[in-house]
């Protein structure tokens, strides 16, 4: 049904998943930073992608941070534009509007509400929504844990069951007409009596929003969060259908690191896969690889710039004729299936040097730091893996991250 496309995205971490920029690439060299490299990804995943998108009006992709669900949601939208028919669809996709839903955002917002024109008169200005249909272009929230979408859904929830809303009034006046949001007919999208917004004392026929068939409002979703989590309450997760994004096996991630890390001291690969091991291996704490693939940006930024040579004055925390523990992770592909295998004596991580320790604990704070806070009842156990079991860091810089990282709450 779908044409021949690739299942790989790139894990990059930035606004909308965006990439570095070339000035962003040669400030630490002529390599391109690790975060860019491309991570395989399930083509299950992909497929349940594909056919939500194609089936209902609503979907969500949920997952860890830092699992490339923006990149991937947008690499995914791209294809379907590019080829629209071979998806299913039955007409061209037009570019969709992208946005960050924020924390103060009201049923205002996200639907249209009651606002002052220049004149002082009360009038209906239309949200992101309604806009989106008037434009017929899909409707994209990033990141949609960051706003209270159970409160400012408003009247959307009913009709996201394929039922007519009124969501207000043209003006504030006897009469007015009614502002309505309705499904139409075809795939396209189509609106009536728009000129009536305009003015404020007109008492004609309502105002009609219809989505087309093919009409979507797609989303991200972060589980975990570094700021203020809301929760998608049980009516408005009905009205979406949720697609997991999971986080690739250690296994996964360390073939993909050892690929690009050129560069960097096997010590220190091996170090940060241990990282991603010892969080990977309780959903409590898991993370996407996007965020420990910047650890290592960080770390060969400063291996680049020679500040560890600044380190070397005998402060370290760490020194590096400590032996480290056994890295006993797991190279899991679903920690929740109980399938955690121990990985061998061999593969367990060489001590580098104490500056280079210091390096990769300040590439751990600054990354994953504010993390830390929303993991506070499955700090201890992570710490007993990071430490003891996977010997990624010492015990005194892995106390210093955790007091360190009190600062970032």
């Amino acid at each position: 049904m779908f044409p021949d496309v690739p299942v790989e995205y790139s894990a990059e971490f930035g606004p909308h998943g965006g990439a570095t920029t070339a000035a962003q690439d040669r400030a630490i060299g002529t390599a391109l930073p690790v975060s860019t490299i491309p991570l395989v990804i399930d083509e299950r995943v992909n497929r349940m992608v594909r056919l939500a998108i194609l089936s209902a009006p609503g979907v969500i992709l949920v997952g860890p941070p830092g699992t490339g669900k923006t990149t991937l949601l947008r690499q995914i939208v791209e294809q379907i534009r590019s080829d629209y028919e071979s998806f299913g669809f039955t007409k061209p996709v037009e570019e969709p509007t992208w946005t960050a839903p924020q924390e103060n955002w009201t049923t205002n917002d996200l639907v249209g509400g009651t606002t002052v024109d220049t004149q002082g008169h009360l009038r209906f200005r239309p949200g992101l929504v309604l806009r989106s249909i008037a434009e017929d272009r899909w409707l994209v929230l990033d990141e949609a844990n960051r706003a209270d979408m159970d409160r400012i859904f408003g009247g959307l929830l009913t009709w996201l069951s394929g039922q007519e809303v009124v969501v207000g009034q043209a003006a504030q006046i006897l009469d007015s007409p009614s502002v309505r949001l309705q499904w139409a007919d075809g795939p396209a999208s189509e609106t009536e009596n728009l000129d009536q917004l305009s003015d404020p004392t007109a008492g004609g026929p309502d105002v009609a929003y219809a989505a087309g068939t093919e009409w979507r409002i797609l989303g991200t979703y972060n589980a975990i969060d570094a700021q203020r989590v809301f929760r998608f309450g049980q009516a408005l997760g009905r009205r979406f259908l949720r697609v997991p994004i999971p986080t690739p096996s250690t296994d996964q991630f360390r073939q993909a690191i050892e690929v690009s890390a050129a560069g960097l001291p096997p010590s220190l690969t091996a170090r940060i896969v241990a990282l991603y091991d010892a969080h990977h291996r309780s959903a409590d704490t898991d993370l996407g690889p996007a965020v420990f693939l910047r650890i290592a940006d960080y770390v060969r930024a400063g291996i680049d710039t020679g500040a560890e040579t600044l380190l070397e004055d005998g402060s370290a925390t760490f020194s590096s004729s400590e032996t480290p523990p056994e890295f006993g992770g797991s190279g899991i592909d679903d920690v929740a299936d109980g399938d955690a295998q121990p990985v061998e004596a061999s593969d367990a991580p060489s001590a580098p040097t104490s500056a280079e320790s210091e390096l990769l604990a300040e590439g751990y704070l600054i990354n994953v730091g504010t993390w830390l806070h929303q993991m506070e009842d499955s700090v201890d156990a992570l710490g007993d893996r990071v430490v003891g079991e996977n010997g990624a860091l010492s015990v005194a810089e892995w106390q210093w991250v955790t007091e360190s990282s009190r600062v970032l709450g």
